[in-house]
C-alpha cells in the first residue's frame, strides 16, 4: 500500500508544539525547536516557540537570539550565523519561523542554538545532513529502460564513497518511480506537465542494506508500469479525442529520512495518535527535533518498444517519437 510517511512527518514536525516530557523548566517555560535540514534546499527553516503552564506562544522580539553553525558551501571554515524570523506581527511578536539561505553541505554536522535573554539558557541541537547518495542501478550509463520484463529488477544505491557510508545518517528510505509526460488538451494553448507516481518500496535503512555487496536495494517489476497506466483514473477520464501527450524521461526518486526524523516519527507512531504529544527529542535544555532529509533522483528514457506499446495499446493520445 502506498505510504505517505514523508508528508505525514513534515506536517507533524511543523504543526507540533507540546510534548509529554519535562515540559516546563522550574515552572517557567520550555523552548521548542523544530527543523528539517536539506543540503539541497535553497532555504532551510527553523521553528522556535515556547510552552508554559499558560499555553503555547511565540517569543517576543527581544526574548531570544537564534544561531546556526556549520560548514557551508564554498567556505573553508565553520561559520556561525545569527538567524532572523521571516516577519513580525503588528503586535511586535516574532513569527516562529527563522531561516537561512546559506547553502548546506552533504554529510556535515550543523548546530541550531537559541540563547534566552531572561536566564541565559542555551537550547541547542546538532544533526548531520544526509550524505551524498548515488545510484548503482539502474546504471547511470544505461540511457534507455525496457519495461517489458515480468521478472523483478532492482534499484540500488550507495553513499558517495563506501568509506563514508556511516555518514549517510539515513533512518528510512522510500523509493518511487514517476512516469512524467506533457499534455495538450484540444483547444488549449499551453501544455501541462503531469506525472503518475509508482511506489516501489520503503523500509528502515538497515533492512534495505545488502551487507554482502555493500549497497541498499529495493526491487520492482518493470511491466507493472503498464498496469499503472491502465488503472490511472485521470487518464481514463480525461482523454478526449484530439488530446496529445508526450513522454518525458522516467524518474527514479529516493527519499531519505535522517535517523532523528525517523526516530521522531516512530516515537509518535508507537501507540500515540496525538500529534501534539511526543517523547522523542534531540534538543538539549529544550524539546523538539532537529533532523535531516533529502531526495535524490535519476532520469532515464523509456525504450522504443515500451513507448510504442504505450502509444498503441492505450487510448490516451501518447505520441511516439522514434528518434528518442
Amino acid at each position: 500500500m502506498k505510504k505517505y510517511l514523508l508528508f505525514a512527518v513534515l506536517a507533524l514536525v511543523f504543526a507540533s508544539c507540546r510534548t509529554d516530557v519535562d515540559l516546563y523548566i522550574d515552572n517557567g517555560d520550555t523552548t521548542i525547536i523544530y527543523s528539517i535540514l536539506d543540503a539541497k534546499a535553497d532555504t532551510n527553516f527553523i521553528k522556535v516557540s515556547k510552552s508554559s503552564l499558560h499555553g503555547d506562544y511565540y517569543y517576543e522580539e527581544d526574548d531570544i537570539d537564534v544561531y546556526f553553525t556549520g560548514l557551508f558551501e564554498d567556505e573553508t571554515a565553520v561559520d556561525t550565523l545569527q538567524l532572523y524570523p521571516i516577519s513580525k506581527s503588528e503586535k511586535g511578536e516574532v513569527k516562529s519561523l527563522y531561516f537561512t539561505t546559506k547553502k548546506l553541505r552533504e554529510g556535515e554536522i550543523y548546530e541550531v542554538f537559541v540563547i534566552r535573554h531572561e536566564d541565559g539558557l542555551k537550547v541547542s541541537a546538532k544533526v548531520r545532513t544526509i550524505y551524498h547518495i548515488k545510484f548503482n542501478k539502474p546504471s547511470p550509463y544505461v540511457q534507455h529502460l525496457d519495461f517489458k520484463y515480468t521478472s523483478p529488477r532492482t534499484v540500488e544505491w550507495v553513499g558517495g564513497n563506501m568509506e563514508s557510508n556511516f555518514q549517510i545518517n539515513a533512518g528510512y528510505f522510500e523509493v518511487s518511480g514517476y512516469f512524467h509526460y506533457r499534455e495538450l488538451m484540444p483547444g488549449a494553448q499551453d501544455t501541462v506537465d503531469r506525472s503518475i507516481e509508482w511506489y516501489m518500496g520503503g523500509a528502515e535503512a538497515g533492512y534495505l542494506f545488502n551487507s554482502t555487496y555493500n549497497y541498499y536495494v529495493v526491487s520492482y517489476t518493470p511491466c507493472f508500469l503498464f498496469s499503472l497506466l491502465e488503472r490511472d483514473e485521470y487518464l481514463k477520464n480525461n482523454s478526449p479525442y484530439g488530446v496529445q501527450r508526450w513522454l518525458k524521461d522516467f524518474e527514479f526518486r529516493i527519499t531519505v529520512l535522517g535517523e532523528e526524523l525517523y526516530g521522531y516519527n516512530i516515537s509518535n507512531s508507537a501507540g500515540n495518535h496525538n500529534p501534539e504529544i511526543n517523547s522523542y527529542t534531540n534538543v538539549e535544555n529544550g524539546l523538539g527535533v532537529v533532523c535531516s532529509y533529502t531526495t535524490v533522483s535519476a532520469f532515464h528514457t523509456i525504450d522504443q518498444i515500451s513507448r510504442r506499446k504505450i502509444r498503441d495499446n492505450y487510448p490516451y493520445g501518447f505520441y511516439y517519437d522514434p528518434n528518442r
